[in-house]
């Protein structure tokens, strides 16, 4: 995997391969920083040839009867949003198992204290999904993604919005809306 030493580096790789960086950091598209923030904490990884960010993720299924909580928006400020539409989701860091994982994004993005989390079951091994990210446009990501479904004890039965606890310059999410979908 590529290591950059810093963030103009990064982005000469970026430029060298063709992928446009012009439009990163608008219309909830993150920035070339939100990229190298990923690479130092170990949360993405790029390869050269095709040019491809490599990602796993978690996505936390949570279930009430026959509706599963979905995160509608994600708000990063300054009038910023995205439509997400897709159950609770996290990058794995290194080492982490797809259960911890649940775990931290459930404690950053909804605020839930982890003892009100029972996990019920987990995927083992990853589905590949190979996309154009939304999150930078132009470089396609292969995400290694696992399910791990759960109940949480407490949560509202309406929709609700959260405050990101991780917010820093790796992930500037400042807020979620959360809804309960159909199935």
């Amino acid at each position: 995997m590529l290591t950059f030493a810093s963030t103009a580096e990064l982005k000469t790789w970026l430029a060298s391969k063709g992928i446009d960086t012009t439009r990163w950091g608008m219309d909830g598209a993150k920035t070339v920083e939100n990229l190298w923030a990923e690479l130092v904490e170990g949360e993405s990884q790029l390869q050269d040839d095709p040019p491809q960010r490599q990602v796993r993720i978690v996505n936390v299924m949570i279930r009430a009867g026959q509706r599963l909580l979905v995160e509608g928006e994600q708000e990063f400020g300054a009038n910023q949003s995205r439509y997400r539409g897709q159950p609770p989701a996290e990058k794995l860091k290194p080492g982490e198992s797809p259960v911890e994982g649940a775990i931290r994004c459930l404690q950053e993005e909804m605020e839930v204290d982890p003892n009100r989390v029972h996990v019920l079951a987990w995927t083992e091994e990853p589905e590949q999904i190979l996309l154009d990210s939304p999150s930078y446009p132009g470089l396609t990501a292969s995400y290694m993604r696992y399910e791990v479904e759960a109940t949480v004890a407490g949560l509202p039965r309406g929709p609700f919005t959260t405050t990101e606890t991780a917010h820093d310059d790796g992930d500037p999410v400042r807020n979620h809306q959360w809804l309960w979908a159909d199935l």
